[in-house]
């Protein structure tokens, strides 16, 4: 039994990586397919059945980035019901948290970016996605979008959602809702962490959070939810999601005092995050129940 043998191709639809024998193809071809840490690039290779086998970047295959992965755990997680909205995607970059939204059957999506030239081209091309490279998030066409969206999601670099919210208000009219991605690392206030980039402590990570739970409840949302990123970020960085939406005159704190939020449970939870690696993921940590692989 130990120098039994089978084809490389029927432990990847076995194992549940591919689907089928041409789903498997490009990644072979490119050299993505790894048994024992070797590059192989025959599908009919016989290999050893306890041989490792490992598919690089094996998260594309959802989703264009590791962003799809974040923002797939916080719709699942707040039970967003994203099919119907018109959604806009604000820090999209390549289009991670973009690629989510579509494939849980948002109608429209705005790609809204400062930079250019950085959403997937699959994206690009897509009859379900608006391009809008070169906008800030303050500017002011995004007030006037037709259909206007009701849905927004936020991952940004370097701006504090602090600043970001209130152009959001504008965006939404005061109506829909929020999905947005707390950088702590962005939010802090202590300049020295920021410099240091040591971010993953855990009394400073729940300072943040309820100091912008508090930022939520004054500025007019209601803190519908939060939870951490099932991943880590840049630099090993911890992440968050807060899911909000407007509340009605002289509720939100009502609204906020019958669902408490336990911060240092959430912080707790995300220590057990192991460091992101690009590489080491297998089919059962991949959402593909999604409405729309493109």
């Amino acid at each position: 039994m130990a120098n039994k043998k089978i084809s490389l191709i029927d432990r990847l639809l076995h194992e549940g990586w591919f689907t089928n024998p041409q789903e498997a193809t490009p990644w072979l071809l490119a050299g993505k397919v790894l048994v024992n840490t070797r590059q192989t690039f025959n599908a009919n290779e016989k290999i050893p059945a306890d041989a490792s086998i490992r598919v690089k970047e094996y998260y594309k295959r959802c989703f264009v980035n590791k962003g799809g992965l974040k923002l797939h755990k916080a719709l699942t997680h707040f039970n967003i019901t994203v099919s119907g909205h018109t959604a806009l995607d604000c820090g999209a970059s390549t289009g991670g948290f973009t690629d989510c939204l579509i494939q849980h059957g948002a109608t429209r999506v705005y790609a809204v970016d400062a930079g250019h030239g950085e959403l997937s081209a699959k994206l690009r091309n897509h009859d379900r996605v608006i391009n809008l490279e070169r906008t800030n998030i303050s500017d002011a066409i995004l007030h006037t979008l037709d259909p206007r969206p009701t849905l927004i999601s936020l991952d940004l670099s370097y701006l504090s959602l602090k600043k970001a919210l209130p152009s959001c208000t504008k965006i939404l009219q005061n109506t829909g809702e929020i999905v947005a991605l707390i950088k702590p690392i962005v939010e802090v206030e202590s300049v020295a962490i920021r410099q240091s980039g040591d971010i993953n402590q855990r009394a400073v990570l729940i300072g943040v959070l309820k100091d912008m739970y508090q930022f939520f409840e004054e500025s007019g949302f209601t803190l519908r939810g939060m939870t951490h990123s099932p991943i880590r970020g840049n630099r090993d960085a911890l992440e968050y999601f807060a899911h909000l939406s407007f509340a009605a005159p002289g509720t939100n704190s009502e609204d906020n005092q019958r669902a408490p939020l336990n911060f240092a449970a959430i912080v707790d939870d995300s220590f057990a995050l192991e460091k992101f690696d690009r590489n080491g993921f297998d089919p059962t940590h991949l959402p593909m129940h999604t409405q729309d692989t493109m």
